[in-house]
Parts: structure tokens; C-alpha cells; sequence
């Protein structure tokens, strides 16, 4: 009885592990959407008001997501500190719990490195940037995350009944 019980917790260990990885993905995919339309909405707010990069950042937030906002608070905090813009990014993206690939934070971090750096229409063309590598990362994520997440939740409780056959 005490190997049964056993057994299934290594299979439900093993199959747990797959299933966060699998949600893993989905995590991604929705942040990924959070950074485009918080692109979006700072697009809109820099084209109608010319407030300066901490404030702009903060009106933002208010019509952001969570994981965007606080990306924005930290970041708009750290530039009224004083640090400069890619440090600002830097500390602002590392105190925010991401699971971004990598090609979509080097995105965000030189956006938020660059951003007040030029005039409106080279600002407009850099959020642009932003916003193709964002699309262009969600949707290589939307091909690839289907299989994998199948092939993950698959190979957790594959591994664990493997696990389980072999010590019982």
C-alpha cells in the first residue's frame, strides 16, 4: 500500500512539473500581449501630451496591466531618482516577475533605454520596432506553444510512471 501511494506521488510530482511548464507558456503568451498594449496606450499618450518620461510613464499605468504598471512605477521611480534610462530599465525589468523570451525583454530593455531620447517621430518609430519584435515573438510563441506544451505535460507523467514502475 505505502508503494502504491508512493508511486502515485511521483507520478502526480512528475506530472505537476509538466503542467507548470505547459502554464509557463500560457504565462508568456498573456505578458506578451500585456507589453503590446501597454506599447499601444503609451503610443496614444505620447502622440497627444508631451509630459516628461517619468510622468508619461505613470499616466500609463493607470491603464495597464499589473506586471506593465509595475514595470512602469519602478521604472518611472528610478528615473526620478536619478539613475539613467537603461540602468532604470534594467532595475525596473529585474524587480518584475517575467517570463518573457529572451528576444522580447532585449526589446523592451533597449525601448525603455532609447525612449526620450529623440523627437516624436523617431519615438513613434521606435515603439514600432517594439511592437513588430513583440508581434513577432508572440506569434513564433503561439506556433511553438501548443506541441510544447502537449510534449511537456506528456513527458511529466510519462517520467513519473517510468519513475514509479521502476521503484515498485
Amino acid at each position: 500500500m505505502i508503494r502504491l501511494i508512493g508511486a502515485a506521488m511521483i507520478v502526480f510530482g512528475a506530472g505537476s512539473f509538466g503542467i507548470a511548464k505547459t502554464l509557463q507558456f500560457y504565462r508568456q503568451q498573456r505578458q506578451l500581449r500585456s507589453f503590446l498594449n501597454m506599447l499601444e496606450i503609451l503610443k496614444c499618450e505620447l502622440n497627444y501630451t508631451l509630459f516628461p518620461l517619468p510622468k508619461l510613464c505613470r499616466i500609463t499605468t493607470e491603464r495597464s496591466d499589473r506586471i506593465c504598471a509595475d514595470f512602469l512605477n519602478a521604472y518611472a521611480a528610478s528615473l526620478d531618482n536619478g539613475a539613467c534610462r537603461s540602468v532604470a530599465a534594467r532595475e525596473a525589468f529585474g524587480g518584475i516577475k517575467c517570463v518573457l523570451p529572451p528576444d522580447a525583454c532585449m526589446a523592451i530593455l533597449e525601448l525603455f533605454s532609447a525612449l526620450g531620447r529623440y523627437d516624436l517621430g523617431g519615438e513613434e518609430n521606435l515603439l514600432r520596432l517594439t511592437q513588430h519584435r513583440l508581434n513577432a515573438a508572440l506569434e513564433r510563441g503561439e506556433t511553438e506553444k501548443r506541441p510544447m506544451a502537449k510534449g511537456y505535460a506528456l513527458l511529466g507523467v510519462c517520467t513519473g510512471v517510468a519513475i514509479a514502475i521502476l521503484l515498485v
